[in-house]
């Protein structure tokens, strides 16, 4: 189950101000233009049980220019809380985790992978610290399903888990100054830039603080963005997310984040011999790589991907995402997942573009030589 923003109506009645030009003030030499404000957000659904976050404030390229250049703020409706409390609580989520969290301080966060048995997905993970409890920061489409998984192999240890979901929100505070603006509300904590491929902090709140806080932040400055502008940073980024470029029918490495969520010198945890195994034995059936296109054209999520300009058979791969990219001067950047005999690096790859089919050059996503255990 998935928990409507507290924010909701405030971003719906947020008017984003920007710049009406008249022909009367258009004079060479002189300042041009007025301040208009008008209303022009709009939201996509998140998952299949009602959760909606921001798409944009109206203007994606402002949205976009914080994130790169200063900070913007993202309402992250789109993520669940599972709280964890007891003497066992960190020896109980290493273990059934991918990620080395033993050595962790509190106030620390890290990227991990939560593995089943035979060593598949079952959510990817952002691991918070607390003194007294662990925060699992996920995605609020499988918050149940996780918390089953836990429960399913705690014993005899002392731990709780509590599904948090909807007494703890979560705002996002991006972009290169996002360190610069801090709230004594709530639980602050750094966001792995594995995760988005973007600095940023990540806040915990009551939802019945969210609306004052956003508001704080944003009189001071930080622009309200949403997910049209914070996809199109990660995408170019190489950056894939958890229930959009990969889900729960993967595994590990299949994904090319083992480098940010795997750790191959810890103990023993759920899963480990079947991801070990992978590691050493080389390639998995698939992966996640990013394609170079060959043409301005943008392809849909979605696209298959054909081993020849023919574009018939048997696809050997699919788009999961793409979106334009202003860091490589408007050129397409885009995410796929192809089979082992096609995911060679330097091979070409083809994919339809409307009714024009067009080549594109495999590559290893940035976001696979970034290790991340901040």
């Amino acid at each position: 189950m998935t928990i409507p923003s507290p924010l909701q109506q405030t971003l719906e009645q947020y008017e984003v101000e920007y710049t009406v030009q008249h022909e009367e003030t258009q004079r060479e030499g002189a300042a041009t233009g007025q301040f208009d404000t008008q209303l022009l957000c709009e939201f996509l659904p998140w998952g299949d049980n009602g959760c909606f976050v921001l798409a944009t404030t109206g203007i994606v390229e402002l949205e976009y220019a914080a994130l790169q250049k200063s900070a913007a703020i993202f309402d992250a409706a789109c993520r669940g809380t599972i709280e964890l409390t007891g003497e066992d609580r960190i020896e109980c989520i290493n273990r059934l985790t991918t990620q080395q969290l033993l050595d962790i301080k509190a106030g620390e966060s890290r990227l991990a992978f939560i593995t089943s048995r035979k060593g598949g997905i079952i959510a990817d993970a952002i691991i918070h610290i607390l003194p007294d409890k662990v925060l699992v920061d996920l995605d609020a489409t499988v918050v149940e399903q996780v918390i089953d998984h836990l429960n399913s192999y705690i014993v005899m240890e002392d731990v709780k888990v509590q599904n948090c979901t909807e007494s703890t929100h979560w705002l996002w505070i991006l972009g290169p100054e996002s360190n610069t603006y801090i709230t004594n509300e709530g639980n602050t904590f750094q966001l792995p830039k594995g995760f988005l491929g973007i600095e940023g902090v990540a806040i915990a709140t009551n939802p019945n603080n969210v609306i004052a806080m956003w508001e704080q932040f944003v009189k001071q400055g930080v622009r309200p963005t949403g997910w049209y502008a914070l996809n199109m940073a990660r995408v170019e980024q190489g950056v894939p997310l958890f229930m959009i470029d990969f889900d729960t029918k993967n595994l590990p490495h299949e994904t090319s984040l083992v480098q940010s969520r795997v750790r191959f010198d810890k103990g023993c945890y759920l899963g480990q011999e079947i991801v070990a195994r992978l590691e050493s034995l080389g390639q998995p059936k698939r992966r996640l790589v990013q394609l170079k296109m060959q043409t301005d054209d943008l392809p849909i999520s979605g696209a298959q991907l054909w081993e020849d300009d023919s574009g018939s058979g048997t696809p050997v791969g699919v788009i999961t995402s793409s979106a334009i990219s202003p860091l490589r001067g408007g050129v397409p950047a885009v995410i796929a997942m192809i089979g082992k005999k096609n995911a060679v690096n330097g091979s070409n790859i083809y994919t339809f573009v409307g009714q024009e089919i067009v080549s594109a050059e495999i590559a290893e996503l940035h976001s696979s030589h970034k290790e991340d255990t901040t």
